[in-house]
Protein backbone atom coordinates (compact mmCIF):
# COMPACT_ATOMS: atom_id res chain seq x y z
CA UNK A 1 0.00 0.00 0.00
CA UNK A 2 1.24 3.42 -0.94
CA UNK A 3 2.07 5.50 2.01
CA UNK A 4 0.15 8.78 2.22
CA UNK A 5 1.81 11.41 -0.22
CA UNK A 6 3.42 9.29 -2.42
CA UNK A 7 2.13 9.43 -5.81
CA UNK A 8 1.81 6.21 -7.97
CA UNK A 9 3.87 5.39 -10.24
CA UNK A 10 2.50 5.06 -14.03
CA UNK A 11 2.75 1.13 -14.29
CA UNK A 12 1.10 1.22 -10.40
CA UNK A 13 -2.65 0.98 -9.83
CA UNK A 14 -4.32 1.90 -5.98
CA UNK A 15 -6.36 -0.67 -5.47
CA UNK A 16 -8.47 0.88 -2.69
CA UNK A 17 -10.42 3.77 -2.04
CA UNK A 18 -7.80 5.42 0.60
CA UNK A 19 -5.27 4.83 -2.06
CA UNK A 20 -7.03 7.12 -4.84
CA UNK A 21 -7.45 9.55 -2.25
CA UNK A 22 -3.97 9.91 -1.20
CA UNK A 23 -2.79 8.69 -4.35
CA UNK A 24 -3.94 11.31 -6.98
CA UNK A 25 -2.22 14.52 -8.10
CA UNK A 26 -2.58 16.67 -10.41
CA UNK A 27 -0.68 15.46 -13.70
CA UNK A 28 -0.23 17.39 -17.07
CA UNK A 29 2.25 15.56 -18.91
CA UNK A 30 1.41 12.24 -20.36
CA UNK A 31 2.66 9.48 -22.30
CA UNK A 32 1.80 8.87 -25.40
CA UNK A 33 -0.26 5.63 -24.72
CA UNK A 34 -3.69 5.39 -26.02
CA UNK A 35 -6.75 4.33 -22.99
CA UNK A 36 -8.37 1.48 -23.81
CA UNK A 37 -12.08 2.28 -24.26
CA UNK A 38 -13.01 -0.34 -21.76
CA UNK A 39 -10.91 1.82 -19.25
CA UNK A 40 -12.77 5.07 -20.30
CA UNK A 41 -16.45 3.35 -20.14
CA UNK A 42 -15.42 2.33 -16.58
CA UNK A 43 -14.44 5.56 -15.45
CA UNK A 44 -17.71 6.81 -16.42
CA UNK A 45 -19.66 4.16 -15.36
CA UNK A 46 -17.95 5.02 -11.74
CA UNK A 47 -18.45 8.96 -12.37
CA UNK A 48 -22.41 8.55 -12.99
CA UNK A 49 -22.59 6.89 -9.29
CA UNK A 50 -21.34 10.40 -8.17
CA UNK A 51 -24.42 12.25 -5.88
CA UNK A 52 -26.76 14.74 -7.65
CA UNK A 53 -29.47 16.96 -6.64
CA UNK A 54 -32.63 15.43 -5.93
CA UNK A 55 -31.11 12.11 -7.43
CA UNK A 56 -31.34 14.21 -11.31
CA UNK A 57 -28.50 12.78 -12.67
CA UNK A 58 -28.20 15.23 -14.86
CA UNK A 59 -24.53 14.61 -15.96
CA UNK A 60 -22.84 13.89 -19.37
CA UNK A 61 -19.56 12.93 -20.55
CA UNK A 62 -17.89 13.87 -23.74
CA UNK A 63 -14.76 11.88 -24.77
CA UNK A 64 -12.52 14.12 -27.16
CA UNK A 65 -9.37 12.14 -28.69
CA UNK A 66 -9.41 14.33 -31.71
CA UNK A 67 -6.03 16.32 -31.76
CA UNK A 68 -7.10 19.64 -33.37
CA UNK A 69 -9.78 19.58 -30.78
CA UNK A 70 -8.05 18.85 -27.98
CA UNK A 71 -5.58 21.80 -29.07
CA UNK A 72 -8.69 24.11 -29.84
CA UNK A 73 -9.58 23.52 -25.93
CA UNK A 74 -5.95 24.19 -25.24
CA UNK A 75 -6.52 27.68 -26.50
CA UNK A 76 -9.57 28.61 -25.15
CA UNK A 77 -8.49 27.20 -21.65
CA UNK A 78 -5.01 29.48 -22.62
CA UNK A 79 -7.41 32.88 -23.71
CA UNK A 80 -9.30 33.10 -21.11
CA UNK A 81 -7.15 31.80 -18.49
CA UNK A 82 -6.65 34.58 -15.44
CA UNK A 83 -3.89 36.65 -14.41
CA UNK A 84 -2.98 35.02 -11.34
CA UNK A 85 -3.03 31.27 -12.64
CA UNK A 86 -0.81 31.95 -15.78
CA UNK A 87 1.88 30.30 -13.73
CA UNK A 88 0.09 27.01 -14.85
CA UNK A 89 -0.90 27.43 -18.58
CA UNK A 90 -3.01 24.93 -20.44
CA UNK A 91 -1.12 24.26 -23.45
CA UNK A 92 -0.83 20.49 -22.33
CA UNK A 93 -4.37 19.70 -23.02
CA UNK A 94 -2.97 19.55 -26.79
CA UNK A 95 -0.66 16.25 -26.08
CA UNK A 96 -3.54 14.88 -23.46
CA UNK A 97 -4.75 11.00 -24.92
CA UNK A 98 -8.34 12.12 -23.84
CA UNK A 99 -10.06 14.57 -22.58
CA UNK A 100 -13.22 14.26 -21.01
CA UNK A 101 -15.64 17.06 -20.60
CA UNK A 102 -18.18 16.87 -18.05
CA UNK A 103 -21.42 18.85 -18.66
CA UNK A 104 -24.61 18.81 -16.89
CA UNK A 105 -28.51 18.74 -17.83
CA UNK A 106 -29.64 21.97 -16.48
CA UNK A 107 -33.18 20.84 -16.49
CA UNK A 108 -32.20 17.76 -14.26
CA UNK A 109 -29.74 19.47 -11.82
CA UNK A 110 -32.35 21.40 -9.77
CA UNK A 111 -30.69 24.74 -9.62
CA UNK A 112 -27.35 22.66 -8.79
CA UNK A 113 -25.65 22.56 -12.13
CA UNK A 114 -22.21 23.37 -10.55
CA UNK A 115 -22.29 21.25 -7.53
CA UNK A 116 -23.76 18.21 -9.78
CA UNK A 117 -21.04 18.83 -11.86
CA UNK A 118 -18.56 18.92 -9.59
CA UNK A 119 -19.60 15.77 -7.96
CA UNK A 120 -18.83 14.23 -10.72
CA UNK A 121 -15.95 14.91 -11.90
CA UNK A 122 -14.32 14.71 -8.02
CA UNK A 123 -15.58 10.97 -8.55
CA UNK A 124 -14.02 10.79 -12.29
CA UNK A 125 -10.56 12.09 -11.11
CA UNK A 126 -10.68 9.09 -7.98
CA UNK A 127 -11.73 6.46 -10.59
CA UNK A 128 -8.63 7.03 -12.49
CA UNK A 129 -6.29 7.62 -10.15
CA UNK A 130 -7.57 3.93 -8.89
CA UNK A 131 -6.00 2.88 -12.25
CA UNK A 132 -2.66 4.56 -12.52
CA UNK A 133 -4.10 7.28 -14.88
CA UNK A 134 -2.97 10.95 -14.52
CA UNK A 135 -5.42 13.74 -14.40
CA UNK A 136 -5.75 17.94 -13.56
CA UNK A 137 -9.55 18.78 -12.56
CA UNK A 138 -9.78 22.22 -15.04
CA UNK A 139 -12.90 24.04 -15.03
CA UNK A 140 -15.10 25.09 -18.14
CA UNK A 141 -16.73 28.04 -16.49
CA UNK A 142 -15.77 31.18 -15.01
CA UNK A 143 -17.57 33.43 -12.88
CA UNK A 144 -17.93 36.97 -14.74
CA UNK A 145 -16.55 35.22 -18.00
CA UNK A 146 -19.37 33.75 -19.61
CA UNK A 147 -16.88 33.67 -23.05
CA UNK A 148 -14.89 30.46 -21.34
CA UNK A 149 -18.21 28.44 -21.48
CA UNK A 150 -19.73 29.25 -24.64
CA UNK A 151 -16.87 28.52 -26.56
CA UNK A 152 -16.16 25.70 -25.41
CA UNK A 153 -20.53 24.66 -25.82
CA UNK A 154 -19.59 25.81 -29.69
CA UNK A 155 -16.92 23.37 -30.17
CA UNK A 156 -18.32 20.67 -28.34
CA UNK A 157 -21.58 21.02 -30.15
CA UNK A 158 -23.89 20.89 -27.22
CA UNK A 159 -27.17 21.73 -27.38
CA UNK A 160 -29.34 24.23 -25.37
CA UNK A 161 -29.99 23.23 -21.96
CA UNK A 162 -26.61 21.45 -21.70
CA UNK A 163 -23.69 23.48 -20.20
CA UNK A 164 -20.09 22.73 -19.69
CA UNK A 165 -18.72 22.35 -16.22
CA UNK A 166 -15.21 20.82 -16.16
CA UNK A 167 -12.51 19.33 -18.50
CA UNK A 168 -10.46 16.24 -17.30
CA UNK A 169 -7.69 15.10 -19.40
CA UNK A 170 -6.40 11.81 -18.65
CA UNK A 171 -3.01 10.17 -19.64
CA UNK A 172 -0.52 7.93 -18.05
CA UNK A 173 1.84 10.01 -16.18
CA UNK A 174 5.00 10.94 -17.95
CA UNK A 175 6.56 11.04 -14.95
CA UNK A 176 6.39 10.25 -11.20
CA UNK A 177 4.27 12.83 -9.60
CA UNK A 178 5.49 14.78 -6.35
CA UNK A 179 4.59 14.22 -3.08
CA UNK A 180 2.19 16.67 -1.55
CA UNK A 181 2.50 18.33 1.04
CA UNK A 182 -0.49 18.82 3.50
CA UNK A 183 -1.62 20.95 6.25
CA UNK A 184 -1.45 19.75 9.71
CA UNK A 185 -4.59 17.76 10.79
CA UNK A 186 -5.27 20.21 13.78
CA UNK A 187 -4.88 23.23 11.48
CA UNK A 188 -8.08 22.34 10.28
CA UNK A 189 -9.84 20.37 12.17
CA UNK A 190 -12.34 21.79 14.61
CA UNK A 191 -15.20 20.36 16.20
CA UNK A 192 -18.60 22.25 17.34
CA UNK A 193 -17.72 26.10 16.30
CA UNK A 194 -14.56 27.08 14.52
CA UNK A 195 -12.99 28.87 17.53
CA UNK A 196 -13.35 25.89 19.78
CA UNK A 197 -10.22 24.41 21.33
Amino acid sequence: MPTAGAGPRPDQECVTVDDAISCRRSVRHYVPNAIPEEVIRALVDLARHAPSSMDGQPCHFIVIRDRAACRQLADIKQRHCPPDKRSYPCDFLADAPVIIAVCVECERSHDRALENGVLASAFLLLAAASRGLGTVYLTAQRQGDGALADEIRALLALPAGIDPITLIPLGYPAANPHSKELRDIDTILHYERFDAI
